[in-house]
């Protein structure tokens, strides 16, 4: 399959060495001698794409992806040999081979809400050992790994270990939406930086943004952003904000079949912030909320109606905007009001999960908007850079990044946060906040996005890449230490290399449910195993819409940037 869609690129095909890797007594995956797709890029840089086929498949979720863990956790320096031990295929601009004293950056593109495959493509790097609980994980039926929450399957990071000195991991941002456990996929990335602060490096996505100024008590609940009922908050991703029964009830199963292991300690995410226990309510509003999205899907309804408990009673301004209806207003009438209070309990609990002096919402407000990778001279910002930002507020290189984040975690707390988006004046003050917003949601950077506008449409005209290009060599001139943007939050299947080398999209859809049903909320097979024996619809009663399954497998790509000058993409 041609997974590339760049152009003026030569070709030539590589055999990467076939790889054993053991499962567990029973069972192992023996890939075959794989052809894989390299591309050589005109700027000083060598791309190896590495085709890893069954590595780490999910049907029983994490049992796999611990078992494949075995052959790296145990291996310090060498945790990954299919990515360390590449052939040698093509020189760099010095006519050798990626030297063995580079050091290298790991980049993870936005997980939008996908817990499992933030894990699994952690893993995939090596970076970290004893990352999984093999015992556990193995020692689990499937049952219990499809339920049990996935940082049970996590040691306590105070048994991590890095290994690589001379490597780094960057996340590009959008942790969370679209997929139903963002909460998890936010935990564990905190206890990333947490554990690694010198090594591990998140920065800030637009939709973290936008969760922190919903916090903003002056934003009527109808105009959040968590309210559009597609591309923000999936409504699977309500139940982890409090205590779920059927969870706990499997970890203690599962403790108990561990109880000579004092490595399995971690806590439920959910229950550090529960308020109460969830019921069969909770899953009767669940199911009513997926039905009621493909009723809305069906409709071509998207703009239409929000995902909030009621709308206000005096909705002229609303209905200008095209804004009829409240999800629950789709409910059947007798289930109605249950759902508004439902879901207005589920709304207040996610948001202050996120507040202002808790522990994740200090730790999202933290985040860098911006960050500079100076072995690779690259700058990682979630959106991309405008010639009017990359020239007046980025032309000093570090000082002016540095600048930037501290400008940002100055501003970023509830209480200022939404003034500080607003800026009216013409002060620099006033229009810094414009400046953050830009940095992570332009598109300009990319082809065929020339009449970009905030959140405009993609013309799909990839014309005028020349332009574009030319544009962004001279505001790269401008920008002192800095060779190379790369950006997130323009999702493709696939990472893509634009301009010479010197633009790189990493947003390549890594979350599953972005992947399987684009920015509609679908459920997924968390969702169907914990409602087994109940009729829980994929279609909707027209029949014209269908929820896509969600697969089990994780897809996509990351890259690995060496300070030689090469570009290493990863598979799973």
């Amino acid at each position: 399959m041609d997974y590339w869609r760049w152009k003026n690129c030569s070709k030539s095909l590589f055999k990467a060495t076939a790889i054993q890797i053991q499962l567990d007594s029973t069972t192992s995956l023996q890939s075959e001698t794989l052809s894989s797709l390299f591309i050589v890029l005109p700027l000083k840089t060598i791309t190896i794409i590495i085709t890893m086929k069954n590595i780490i498949l999910l049907p029983t979720l994490l049992s796999i992806l611990a078992a494949s863990s075995t052959a790296v956790a145990d291996k310090p320096p060498e945790p990954n040999n299919d990515i360390q031990n590449q052939e040698c295929i093509a020189p760099n601009s010095d006519g050798e081979c990626t030297a063995l004293d580079s050091s290298s950056v790991y980049v993870i593109g936005d997980l939008h809400g996908d817990a499992i495959c933030a894990v699994s493509w952690v893993n995939r790097t090596g970076l970290i050992a004893n990352l999984l609980d093999e015992e556990s994980s193995s020692s689990s039926s499937s049952t219990d790994t499809a339920t049990v929450p996935l940082f049970k399957k996590l040691k306590n990071s105070s048994e991590w270990k890095w290994t690589n000195d001379k490597a780094t991991l960057v996340f590009m941002g959008d942790y969370v939406d679209k997929g139903p456990t963002s909460k998890q996929v936010v935990e564990f990335v905190k206890q990333l930086t947490d554990s690694f602060p010198d090594k591990v490096t998140a920065i800030l996505g637009n939709h973290e943004l936008e969760l922190l100024r919903d916090r903003d008590a002056r934003i009527a609940p109808v105009d959040r952003y968590s309210a559009y009922s597609y591309a923000t908050v999936h409504p699977g991703e309500y139940h982890n904000y409090f205590n779920d029964p059927k969870q706990q009830q499997n970890i203690v199963d599962a403790d108990s079949k561990n109880a000579d292991s004092s490595t399995n300690t971690s806590e439920s995410p959910a229950a550090a912030t529960a308020t109460r226990d969830l019921d069969k309510n909770d899953d009767l509003v669940l199911d009513l909320l997926y039905e009621a999205g493909m009723e809305v899907y069906t409709a071509r309804a998207h703009s239409a109606v929000r995902f909030v408990p009621s709308l206000p009673e005096h909705t002229d301004t609303h209905r200008k905007r095209g804004i009829m209806y409240a999800i629950t207003d789709i409910f059947p009438p007798q289930y109605r009001v249950l759902a508004r209070e439902r879901l207005a309990e589920y709304i207040d609990a996610y948001l202050n999960t996120y507040r202002s002096g808790t522990v994740l919402g200090n730790w999202v407000e933290q985040r860098p908007i911006i960050h500079l990778a100076e072995d690779v001279r690259t700058v990682f910002v979630h959106g991309g850079v405008s010639p009017n930002v990359g020239m007046s507020h980025l032309s000093q290189g570090k000082i002016s990044v540095e600048k930037l984040n501290k400008i940002w975690r100055e501003n970023s707390h509830e209480g200022k946060l939404y003034d500080f988006l607003n800026g009216r004046g013409m002060e620099l003050k006033d229009i810094m906040g414009h400046v953050v917003y830009e940095l992570l949601t332009y598109r300009g950077n990319h082809p065929g996005y020339g009449k970009w506008e905030s959140h405009g449409t993609f013309d799909e005209d990839e014309g005028d890449s020349d332009k574009v290009c030319e544009i962004l060599h001279d505001m790269l001139s401008h920008m002192e230490g800095i060779d190379r943007i790369a950006v997130g939050h323009t999702p493709d299947d696939n990472i893509r290399i634009m301009c010479d080398g010197a633009f790189m999209a990493l947003d390549s859809t890594l979350g599953r449910w972005i992947r399987g049903s684009g920015n509609e909320y679908c459920p997924g097979p968390e969702h169907f195993e914990n409602r087994k024996g109940v009729d829980v619809p994929r279609t909707s009663r027209d029949g014209k819409y269908r929820c896509d399954e969600i697969k089990a497998v994780c897809e996509g790509q990351i890259v690995r940037l060496d300070s030689d000058g090469s570009v290493n993409v990863i598979t799973m």
